[in-house]
């Protein structure tokens, strides 16, 4: 999301420039002497000139002269009121509106036969089109103005016709045609010398190599762009710099880093209400905030980010992303119900706004609210919605997807025949010049010869590593299909295990239940008693389900953040030992904790406990009564290590093979008959990769089994 708004915001890198920059304050000065067409004139040209640094006054300067016009026919300032409209609206993110104005415009320009006018305002329509995903349309557009330039041998707006193209390709994820483009502007803007347009140009490859992780080179760029954006006094593309730093940083796990530079983007954007490219850098600091561990700041971002959109007119989708982000806040300080009227007023607008994947997000919040109430049906119900909304968007990502490719592929297309057509003129010209060359001298014919010959080996050549690149996509379409057929057997073999495991507990309530309802009177204080003991055991092995289910829920969306911190691992043992004394009691079974107190670890302490607490349950599970569950801990060179050991019945080669797939049908029950899902030790895999760690495994049949955690110091 961070670099969607960012390329939002670098928008001005390749829109309109005059040919020479006016001097505002002179022109200020003169506005009392000034009336009629002159006076609108001066008003527009203002409006151009402020509309980055002082964008509240070039809002003003532009209403000055549409008041002014009103009732005229000066179709040359009409165009440029109408210019002004497009490029302000495009910098508040109000595309419609923008590609009205700017259409005006455009016809206007085009009646009064102003080619240069033209070109710009088709890049303006350009970039439009691109902010909102019309990529076909978006490269017509921009290779028509990219013409016109051409004829008018404009080379300040050639390049940045070419800048805007590469960003159009960046969007469509062609990154090295980007990038390519970039680099070679780059080059061209560094020999000129301007430090505006190098500032520019430095910042788009920064950008570049930042989509392609190269987080070095990215970095590289953006000091160019900070050193060049200062020297050229433009605040718009130092804030774009500042922001770029930090989302390098981000993606490179330097967070403390990476908030020093969103700070220094947020108190440029606050100066001068740059309002989107504001909130983002306001949530892209409260995401380091809460990285970091400090809540408090996070929430304070959160907050600020949600008010500013708010406060300038910010629309209901881009506000619901902070406030999802705030919500969750609530919940991890124990605020479901803060949590839950974020939850619920931003579901009651889904029918009149599209909120896209934040809206199964939404519901996957309202899931965690109804689970700390307790509420644990309407939870499991929340999530299935999830569920079904999540399958939904992903068909619709694969329309647009589709949709995508098939630009891409008509793109190609053009640009194919635009070869050829090149190719074909190129060709009549060499038979031209053969058929004179034959009527001067024979030899000639000889030399041409061999020359054709070359050049159509050439193509040959490029026509056969065409081929190779097709049926190298062809393959990784191929790999994908295959990633998506894995995926769904995934889910579907995920849902019959959660459809068949909550049926038993709940049956069990229900039945004990019933049994107390209808024979209460006449069953006596011990059938009671048992009555009691088996409905608590039911309902701990469905709260149990559903925990396991909640945290696979979030982990596959992408909702759990790992905040790992150093703390004592004996703490966390003692606390999960005490709450499982019921179940231990009833088969007879020691627990004992091998662990010094200056035993700590680096983790996020709450994946770690549940981890331990699913190899603890696990062991119980399948140790005989009166048998030994152990833990131990202790430090192994530069790796911290948990054992979780029981001497129960132990596991086979096939068992341990498919120990930690969820496609793996049933599993093996208890020496009580206890029943699992399998689910929890998924997660526990999942958990302890997320923390940089590994799981082995070591069991013998009938000797018992050993989990060991190995975490990095």
């Amino acid at each position: 999301m961070r670099q969607v708004y960012y390329l939002i915001f670098l928008f001005f890198y390749t829109v309109l420039n005059a040919h020479a920059s006016l001097n505002v304050d002179s022109l200020v000065a003169k506005l009392p002497q000034l009336k009629g067409r002159e006076l609108i004139r001066a008003y527009n040209m203002l409006a151009w000139e402020l509309k980055y640094g002082k964008n509240e006054l070039a809002w003003n300067y532009a209403h000055k002269a549409s008041g002014l016009l009103r009732n005229t026919t000066y179709g040359e300032e009409w165009m440029a009121f109408y210019t002004n409209m497009g490029a302000l609206n495009i910098l508040q993110a109000r595309y419609d509106s923008s590609l009205m104005y700017v259409d005006k415009a455009l016809e206007l320009a085009e009646n009064l036969k102003d080619e240069y006018w033209t070109g710009k305002l088709l890049n303006l329509q350009a970039i439009i089109y691109r902010e909102t995903s019309t990529y076909k349309k978006s490269i017509s557009s921009q290779k028509r103005a990219l013409a016109i330039f051409e004829h008018l041998a404009d080379t300040s707006e050639i390049l940045g016709n070419l800048n805007n193209l590469a960003l159009t390709y960046g969007r469509m994820n062609i990154d090295t045609a980007e990038l390519s483009i970039h680099l070679k502007v780059f080059e061209i803007e560094r020999h000129r010398g301007d430090n505006y347009a190098i500032a520019r140009s430095a910042n788009n490859v920064g950008m570049a190599y930042l989509r392609l992780k190269r987080y070095g080179d990215s970095r590289k760029y953006f000091e160019i762009g900070i050193d060049k954006s200062i020297a050229a006094n433009n605040l718009q593309f130092l804030a774009s710099a500042y922001s770029g730093m930090g989302s390098a940083d981000d993606l490179d796990g330097k967070y403390n880093l990476a908030l020093t530079w969103f700070l220094k983007a947020i108190q440029i954007c606050e100066k001068n209400n740059f309002n989107d490219f504001l909130a983002n850098n306001l949530n892209s600091a409260a995401n380091m905030y809460q990285r970091l561990g400090n809540n408090k700041s996070a929430f304070e971002f959160y907050t600020r980010a949600v008010n500013v959109l708010n406060s300038k007119r910010g629309n209901e989708t881009k506000i619901v992303v902070y406030e999802i982000n705030r919500a969750w806040l609530f919940l991890k300080t124990g605020q479901p119900d803060s949590a839950g009227s974020i939850a619920k007023k931003y579901l009651a607008l889904s029918d009149s706004h599209d909120f896209g994947a934040d809206y199964p997000r939404l519901l996957i919040l309202k899931a965690n609210v109804e689970y700390q109430r307790g509420d644990y049906k309407q939870a499991y119900n929340s999530l299935l919605a999830s569920h079904q909304a999540s399958d939904s968007i992903d068909a619709g990502q694969f329309k647009i997807q589709t949709e995508e490719i098939k630009t891409r592929y008509e793109v190609a297309q053009m640009e194919e025949a635009n070869i050829r057509l090149q190719n074909d003129l190129a060709t009549q010209n060499r038979i031209n010049r053969i058929q004179w060359a034959v009527v001067i001298i024979v030899s000639l014919l000889v030399i041409v010869s061999l020359i054709l010959l070359l050049m159509l080996r050439k193509k040959r050549m490029v026509l056969k590593s065409a081929n190779l690149k097709l049926a190298e996509q062809k393959l990784q379409l191929e790999a994908k299909a295959d990633e998506l057929d894995n995926l769904n057997h995934t889910k579907d073999m995920f849902f019959s295990i959660v459809a068949h495991d909550l049926k038993s507990p709940l049956q069990g309530i229900l039945g004990c239940i019933s049994v107390l309802n209808e024979d209460y009177d006449s069953l006596n204080d011990g059938e009671r008693q048992k009555m009691l003991y088996l409905l608590n055991g039911s309902t701990c092995q469905l709260a149990w389900l559903l925990d396991n289910l909640l945290q696979w829920a979030r982990n596959q969306m992408k909702m759990q953040v790992v905040n790992p911190v150093r703390f004592s691992v004996k703490q966390v043992v003692r606390e999960e030992f005490s709450g499982m004394m019921l179940h231990v009691s009833s088969k007879n079974i020691s627990l004992v904790s091998d662990i010094d107190d200056s035993f700590v670890v680096t983790a996020d302490q709450e994946m770690l406990r549940f981890v331990i607490r699913n190899l603890i349950s696990n062991a119980i599970k399948f140790t005989r009564p009166s048998g030994t569950v152990r833990v131990e801990g202790f430090t192994d060179n530069q790796t911290e290590m948990i054992r979780v050991i029981d001497n129960g019945v132990g596991m086979s080669a096939d068992q341990l093979s498919n120990l930690f797939s969820i496609k793996t049908k049933g599993t093996t029950l208890g020496t009580s008959n206890e029943k699992g899902t399998g689910l929890g030790l998924v997660l526990c895999k999942d958990f302890i990769e997320q923390n940089h760690g590994r799981i082995e495994i070591e069991s013998t049949i009938g000797t018992g089994t050993t989990f060991t955690i190995l975490l990095p110091r």
